[in-house]
C-alpha cells in the first residue's frame, strides 16, 4: 500500500484496490464471517494498492478530540511500570482495545470461559457513575450531578468506540438517571427495549452480534432470576435456622450465621448474579460455541471479585497517577491472569456438544421462565386473584397426577421412547468437509 502521509483518525481517503466479498459459513453450522462483519457495519474488505488522503480531520471535532484522549490514555498505560501482558489487558478492560493482548492469554480466557471479562460492559458504567456521583454530589448537588454523569457516560461510550455491550448499558443508565432527574418512575423493560431499538436503528445487523445476544440475555437473567432465587434462599435459610434452634443444632446455626454476615451476603449476591447470567446465556453459548464449561460459574464469580477493583483502580489511575495505585493494579491483573491460566488447565473443564436446534432452545427458555414464575407465585405472601388461580391449577394438576401416577409415567415413557427412536433413526447420509481456514478465522474473530 502506498501512502505518503500517515493516516489519522477522521481522515477522508480514497482507496484504490480490489474489493473482496467476505466469506459466508463454509462449514456446516459454522462461523459466518460475512454476518460477523455486517454486525460491525462492514460490507467487505479492500486490498488497497494505493491510498490518497482527500481531507484531514473530516470528522466532527468533538469525536476527533475524544480519539486523541483515548490515544493519550493508551500511551499513559504503555508508559507505566506494569508488565507487557498487564498493560494489554488493562487497555482491553478500560478502552476495549484487545489488539495488544497475546494469543496465549486470549486462549486462556476463552478456555476458562472468561472472555466476557475482557469485554467492556455495564460494570464499567456502574463504577463511572459511582465515582462521578461521589465527586459531583458534593460540588453541584445530587440533582444537577445527574446531568454531568450522563454527559460523562456518553463521553466514555465515545472513548471506547461504541461497543454494543457498552451502548446497551450506557443508554439504559442515561435513561434511568434522567428519569430520576425529571422525577419519573423508570421501567427496566422499556429501557432495555429502547436501548435495543437505538442499536438496531443504527445497524440492524447488530442483532447477529454474539456480544449483543449475550449482553441482553445476561441482563434479562439478572432481572428475572436474581431477586426470586435470593428470596427463596433466604426464606429457606430462615426455616433451617428455626429448625436448628428448636433442635439446638449449633453447627447449622453457625453456618446460617456465616451466610447472613456481611461477607456472606456479598459472596452470595455475587454467586446469584453469576448464576442468573449463566442460566440465560447457556443456550446461546452452546449454539455459537458448542461448548459448556463446568467450572465457569465459580471462575466467573472469582474473577468478578478481581475485575471490580481493576476497573475502579484503572479509572482512578487514568486521572491520578500514584505509585500505590499502579502496584495494586499490577497485583490485581496478575491474579486475573493466574485465574485464567488455572481455569484453562482444569481437566474436563469444557464439554463439547452438538449445536442445539431452535426448538430445544425454545423449550429450555419456556421451562426456566415457567419454573421461576411458579417459584415467584409460591413465595408471594399476599397473592392477587391471578396468582391464586394459578396456585389452584397447580394443586389440581398435582392431585390428578397422584391419582393417575402410573398412567402418566407410562404415557411419558412411551412418548419419550417414540421421540428418541425417531430422532436416532438413521437418515440420509450426509458428509461434511471441514474447512480448516474457516476454523482459524472463527478463532481469530471470537477470542
Amino acid at each position: 500500500m502506498e501512502c505518503k502521509d500517515k493516516l489519522q483518525y477522521g481522515d477522508e481517503i480514497i482507496a484504490y484496490g480490489k474489493y473482496e466479498k467476505p466469506n459466508q459459513a463454509r462449514n456446516y453450522k459454522g462461523f459466518d464471517y460475512s454476518n460477523y462483519l455486517k454486525s460491525l457495519k462492514i460490507l467487505g474488505t479492500v486490498k488497497a494498492k494505493k491510498v490518497t488522503i482527500v481531507k484531514n480531520n473530516s470528522i466532527n471535532s468533538v469525536f476527533s478530540k475524544i480519539d486523541k484522549i483515548s490515544l493519550q490514555i493508551s500511551k499513559k498505560i504503555d508508559s507505566s511500570q506494569l508488565k507487557k501482558e498487564e498493560k494489554a489487558i488493562l487497555k482491553g478492560i478500560l478502552l476495549g482495545d484487545k489488539s495488544d493482548i497475546e494469543e496465549d492469554i486470549i486462549t486462556n480466557f476463552s478456555e476458562s470461559n472468561m472472555s466476557h471479562i475482557l469485554a467492556i460492559s455495564g460494570m464499567h458504567i456502574a463504577y463511572i457513575i459511582l465515582i462521578l456521583s461521589f465527586i459531583f454530589n458534593k460540588l453541584v448537588g445530587k440533582h444537577y450531578s445527574k446531568i454531568i454523569t450522563c454527559v460523562f457516560v456518553f463521553f466514555y461510550m465515545c472513548l471506547t468506540k461504541f461497543p454494543v455491550t457498552l451502548v446497551r448499558a450506557g443508554i439504559s443508565s442515561i435513561v434511568l438517571i434522567m428519569s430520576n432527574f425529571v422525577y419519573r418512575k423508570n421501567d427496566i423493560w422499556q429501557t432495555l427495549s429502547f436501548s435495543l431499538i437505538i442499536i438496531l436503528i443504527y445497524n440492524p445487523f447488530s442483532i447477529l452480534s454474539i456480544g449483543l445476544q449475550l449482553s441482553y440475555s445476561a441482563i434479562i437473567g439478572i432481572i428475572v432470576f436474581q431477586k426470586v432465587i435470593k428470596r427463596y434462599i433466604y426464606e429457606s435459610l430462615e426455616k433451617v435456622n428455626n429448625r436448628a434452634i428448636r433442635k439446638n443444632n449449633k453447627k447449622i446455626k453457625f453456618i446460617v450465621k456465616i451466610i447472613n454476615s456481611k461477607m456472606g451476603i456479598i459472596v452470595l449476591d455475587s454467586f446469584l448474579l453469576t448464576l442468573s447470567c449463566t442460566i440465560t446465556i447457556i443456550p446461546i453459548s452452546l449454539y455459537h460455541f458448542n461448548s459448556l464449561s463446568i467450572f465457569s460459574l465459580f471462575l466467573s464469580m472469582l474473577a468478578g471479585f478481581i475485575i471490580a477493583p481493576i476497573i475502579l483502580l484503572g479509572l482512578i489511575y487514568i486521572i491520578i497517577n500514584f505509585p500505590i495505585i499502579e502496584s495494586l493494579l499490577s497485583y490485581s491483573l496478575r491474579i486475573l491472569i493466574i485465574i485464567s491460566e488455572l481455569g484453562s488447565k482444569i481437566p474436563l473443564n469444557k464439554i463439547y456438544l452438538i449445536t442445539p436446534c431452535f426448538l430445544s432452545l425454545l423449550l429450555y427458555y419456556i421451562t426456566i421462565f415457567l419454573g421461576i414464575f411458579i417459584m415467584k407465585i409460591k413465595l408471594e405472601k399476599n397473592p392477587h386473584l391471578f396468582y391464586i388461580r394459578i396456585k389452584n391449577i397447580i394443586s389440581l394438576l398435582k392431585y390428578r397426577f397422584n391419582q393417575n401416577k402410573n398412567k402418566v409415567i407410562s404415557s411419558v415413557l412411551i412418548i419419550s421412547t417414540i421421540l428418541l427412536s425417531v430422532y436416532f433413526i438413521p437418515k440420509n447420509l450426509k458428509i461434511h468437509f471441514v474447512d480448516v481456514g474457516q476454523r482459524r478465522l472463527y478463532s481469530y474473530c471470537n477470542p
